[in-house]
């Protein structure tokens, strides 16, 4: 045992970190010259093109899934809001009829870098998804330059181009919502990377150690971005551990004990900002954390379905196929279940491998660890939300993923004659990224829109009640888009209360879309019946009023409809909706045109988005407008309905009438051309077109 301590302590430095036997013949490493540094300004530049090349087709896309929520409906993200609403607490949207409910998420950075992109650019899908590219850039570099202060060159080039290309990183880059994930692997690798300039033990031989100013300059660069990283997402809580990891595994000491102690103690500046962050979400949120999911589930089966999580998002690394928005979570509840087997058998070979390495090859072993660490957020089930299992999850852990293949592929290259090694490995990273490069840019089209995403989420995952209801907003006011939405909410009910626990929530969805559509048919009693079960399902619902108010609405039962919106808009008072219908209510039974102009504004106000629901708002307001005599009022706010939704013939008709109000014949004619060539049976426009002639 003495032998092998002191074998063990006669290792250098760089040996430690790259795993490689210290040979008396070796040369030292050279120092940065300047043709190395223009080597590696070249391969920089040449990453970036590898970046942009995988994703440049991204940023023709929209806006998908929760973009809706956080950027396109967002009043944080106006012109003129306060930016103190960037830091509130649940900034999000995220909740349903607008209540603001209890989540995990506090991301103000998020929101920061959402508004500066709206005042600069304005709400436009592809400012946002350069935006993301951008960040995605920005992280493949820094990645470049922690792997360049690990390994060298070389290998940094080999790992930070795979991680630029991997498919698994698709949804990150992709999708609008997910730019946290890359903000917060930014901050990261930053804080990571200012740590280990800061210790100055790096692979590259320097002409001296750091001054000791120097070291603290890069030590609080390191706290700063770590806290910056932790604004960004919670993911990176896990950054001490990272720390850790990193000197126990590359530490010269030969004592288990010692490494540790030298590891708690570089790393206790980072668990003090981790303990300001915490008492910052206390503070804000008024909670650490909090189940967002009430799955039934044993702390032993909680253990199983964890174990399986790991290897299902590990597997994904290895073999980034069958890429989906969208997974349907299946726990494990028994031993006997193969999942359960291989996971534990995939997880002691793991962890027999690191333990094998640690001393052998250290880097290699840490680049390991650092994916199990990275992983340990998104484990938690109960906390992670409705999808359990997501592909953006992996963005911060592939970065140890990159390093690590690049490592062993470097190890196994060796078996190779030497004369072999340089072309076999070129050749070898060649075809990765092209096959990597092509899976990632034929990905991207499936976030062009919410129909594309979910459409083909669908196929992946037939069984998920959340994609039904998705998919069944999306079909068509018409009576075949209607009957194909009946049908998929019909399945999301079926799917959902065979869950366990039910999934109550897309339950209430699914019926209030049925009962919808049952208004739309005029069948009331079956919409009301809808709703019934729907407070059945979620007695908490708080759109259900506000459903049933519409309904009523529509059916002239007035006194109840009232009574129904009343209550909604004491629960949800920014919900256009419930705020339209209301304006319906105070013109149309009421008379109270004012009043229902207040309202039709208001929900305008709420409901920034540019779809068929804003157009119906716009021609409610434009109406009330015209009531009151306020043509040109009335004029503008259909023109608008008619930009959004030109070939809907109610809005040309609407505009043609203010027209004649004013005398504009000519272009009255022109808007009623406009309806009869879009529907040349719409009776309304006819009826125009005779009263002012067609000369």
């Amino acid at each position: 045992m003495k032998a092998n301590k002191k074998r063990l302590r006669s290792l250098k430095p760089n040996s430690r970190l790259t795993g490689a036997p210290t040979k008396s013949t070796e040369r030292p490493p050279a120092l940065k010259t300047p043709t190395s540094r223009y080597i590696a300004g070249a391969l920089a530049i040449l990453l970036c093109i590898l970046a942009i090349a995988a994703y440049a087709n991204s940023i023709s896309n929209g806006f998908v899934w929760d973009d809706h929520q956080q950027v396109v409906m967002n009043t944080s993200l106006r012109p003129g809001a306060p930016f103190l609403d960037l830091v509130a607490p649940n900034n999000w949207a995220f909740a349903r009829a607008g209540v603001r409910q209890g989540i995990n998420y506090y991301r103000p950075l998020q929101m920061v870098a959402y508004r500066l992109t709206a005042d600069a650019f304005g709400v436009d899908g592809s400012a946002f998804h350069a935006v993301n590219l951008a960040f995605h850039l920005i992280v493949v570099l820094l990645a470049f330059a922690m792997f360049d202060t690990l390994t060298g060159t070389g290998l940094a080039f080999a790992s930070a181009a795979l991680f630029a290309v991997h498919p698994i990183h698709s949804e990150a880059v992709d999708w609008i919502a997910a730019l946290p994930d890359i903000g917060c692997t930014a901050f990261f690798l930053l804080a990571f990377l200012f740590f280990i300039l800061g210790r100055g033990r790096t692979t590259q031989a320097l002409p001296t150690k750091p001054s000791p100013r120097t070291r603290i300059l890069f030590l609080v660069g390191s706290f700063v971005a770590f806290a910056a990283a932790l604004l960004w997402k919670e993911t990176a809580i896990v950054f001490p551990l990272i720390v850790m990891a990193f000197v126990s595994s590359l530490s010269e000491e030969a004592a288990l004990v010692r490494r540790i102690g030298a590891a708690l103690k570089l790393s206790l500046p980072y668990w003090c900002i981790l303990g300001f962050y915490l008492l910052l979400r206390l503070r804000v949120l008024g909670f650490i954390v909090i189940r967002q999911r009430s799955w039934i589930l044993t702390r032993y089966e909680v253990t199983l379905t964890v174990l399986n999580l790991i290897l299902k998002y590990c597997w994904k690394l290895i073999a980034p196929l069958s890429l989906n928005a969208y997974y349907v979570f299946v726990p494990v509840r028994t031993l006997q279940d193969p999942r359960a087997i291989t996971a534990i058998l995939f997880l002691l070979l793991a962890l027999g491998a690191i333990l094998y390495g640690s001393r052998r090859v250290p880097l290699a072993s840490f680049a390991a660890l650092w994916v199990f660490i990275t992983l340990i957020p998104v484990l938690n089930v109960y906390a992670v939300g409705r999808n359990v299992f997501c592909e953006r999850y992996l963005y911060l852990p592939s970065v140890g993923f990159c390093l690590l293949i690049v490592l062993v592929a470097a190890r196994a290259d060796r078996l190779l004659p030497e004369r072999f090694r340089s072309t076999a490995a070129a050749v070898t990273l060649a075809a990765i990224l092209l096959l990597f490069t092509a899976s990632t840019f034929a990905r991207n089209s499936v976030w062009k829109d919410d129909a594309a995403l979910f459409t083909r989420t669908l196929e992946t995952s037939p069984n998920a009640p959340f994609v039904h209801d998705m998919v069944a907003a999306l079909q068509p006011n018409n009576a075949t888009g209607q009957t194909s939405a009946e049908s998929h909410y019909l399945s999301a009910i079926s799917l959902a209360r065979i869950e366990t626990p039910p999934d109550r929530s897309e339950m209430a969805i699914a019926g209030e879309g049925l009962a919808s559509i049952y208004a739309a048919r005029a069948d009331f009693d079956r919409a009301l019946g809808a709703l019934a079960q729907v407070r059945i399902a979620d007695p908490k619902d708080p759109q259900v009023d506000g459903e049933e108010g519409l309904i009523l609405t529509q059916a002239g039962r007035w006194t109840e409809a009232e009574a129904a919106l009343r209550r909604a808009v004491a629960i949800s008072p920014n919900d256009a909706n419930v705020l339209n219908a209301l304006g319906l209510l105070a013109w149309q039974h009421d008379g109270h045109l004012d009043e229902a102009a207040s309202y039709f504004s208001k929900a305008l106000g709420v409901h920034t988005e540019a779809d068929d629901f804003k157009a119906s708002l716009h021609s409610n307001l434009g109406a009330v407008y015209g009531q009151q005599g306020r043509y040109s009022d009335a004029i503008a706010q259909f023109e608008v309905a008619v930009q959004i939704t030109p070939r809907d013939p109610e809005y040309l008709t609407n505009l043609a009438t203010a027209f004649q109000a004013v005398g504009r014949i000519d272009d009255a004619r022109k808007a009623l051309r406009a309806a009869l060539a879009v529907a040349p049976d719409y009776q309304p426009a006819h009826v125009v077109l005779q009263q002012i002639g067609t000369n």
